[in-house]
């Protein structure tokens, strides 16, 4: 066979899926006393240009959201069952909203002590703010291309919709670019880790992971 072909050798998946949640049930639910800024507790400069985040940092553990747990628990494993192929069971440790106003974004961050973050936008309009994707590692050439495309790239950009969710692994950096309209952009963000044996049992670098 004289076929080629290419694998995106050791790739970070990001898995995306356009739902129909009725994202419109839930911003009704979220209050405007709900958020604080984002900005870490040290930063001593201003810090209005950065989304805020909402208080309750386990929101889909509240009783009116379970719905909304259960749609992403069912994407996950889509992810990590079907197309990673993981045989552990897996947990969402944290989640919260974000709000970012006209002129808000969030610097380049990627998210500790967790394996697979993720959001799900649910107030965009045009031009509220792109989620970019970076990588980080040294390349030991930075070469001319007619195109880009995810085999090339070390930048990689979505627009947010209503309804769109992603999950990605946490260590990779993204950035929230600046809301330019008149719509404040709302999402929900979340972390993920897996539970249960972590490597084989007979090596000495394996752990159990137990959730309460």
């Amino acid at each position: 066979m004289n076929e080629n072909f290419i694998h995106p050798l050791f790739s970070k998946p990001l898995y995306g899926k356009f739902t129909d949640i009725d994202t419109k049930k839930i911003i009704s639910a979220i209050r405007e006393s709900d958020f604080r800024d984002a900005g870490r507790h040290d930063m001593k400069n201003d810090v209005s240009h950065i989304s805020s985040v909402s208080n309750n940092l386990y929101v889909l553990n509240d009783k009116k959201f379970k719905f909304l747990k259960d749609i992403i628990i069912k994407e996950l494993y889509l992810y990590v069952s079907d197309v990673l192929k993981y045989t552990n069971k897996f947990e969402i440790t944290t989640s919260w909203f974000t709000k970012s106003s006209k002129g808000q974004s969030s610097n380049a961050h990627h998210h500790s002590n967790c394996m697979i973050s993720g959001v799900l936008y649910l107030q965009t309009k045009e031009n509220s703010g792109d989620i970019s994707f970076t990588d980080f590692n040294d390349r030991r050439y930075s070469l001319s291309t007619k195109e880009w495309n995810i085999f090339n790239s070390a930048f990689w950009k979505i627009k947010p919709v209503d309804g769109l969710l992603l999950m990605f692994p946490s260590e990779v950096y993204h950035t929230i670019h600046e809301n330019e309209s008149d719509v404040t952009r709302y999402s929900l963000a979340f972390n993920i880790m897996p539970k249960g044996l972590i490597g084989a049992p007979d090596t000495d670098s394996h752990m159990t992971i137990k959730f309460k």
